[in-house]
């Protein structure tokens, strides 16, 4: 029972430490406000995606913009319209994932 418990905990270690590991960046949405709180993101990208959460505002939200076979995707939770999902969708594609990795700006 002890080796399972281990063995448990040490996948759900692993987990996390990969899922951190492919984070380009997490941005929480408050009040139609966006804010960084991990990694970063090019300030051109921050603002187009403030300017997509701020019309309509957008009270809650969660983006989280990961590395995704080369590419980047992003994992969105949160009060988004579907035309605003597509709007955050197409700000992200529109940059090289190479240029989100390197980047540290933040809001």
């Amino acid at each position: 029972m002890a080796m399972l418990a281990a063995t448990v905990a040490a996948m759900v270690l692993l987990w996390f430490a990969a899922r951190g590991a492919i984070t380009v960046c997490v941005a929480q949405v408050r009040d139609g406000r966006l804010e960084v709180t991990h990694g970063g993101i090019a300030p051109r990208l921050l603002a187009d995606l403030a300017d997509v959460v701020a019309r309509p505002r957008v009270d809650r939200a969660t983006l989280r913009i990961v590395r995704s076979r080369g590419m980047a995707d992003v994992e969105i939770k949160g009060d988004l319209s579907e035309a605003q999902v597509q709007r955050v969708r197409n700000v992200i594609g529109s940059v090289p994932l190479a240029k989100l990795v390197n980047t540290r700006a933040r809001r």
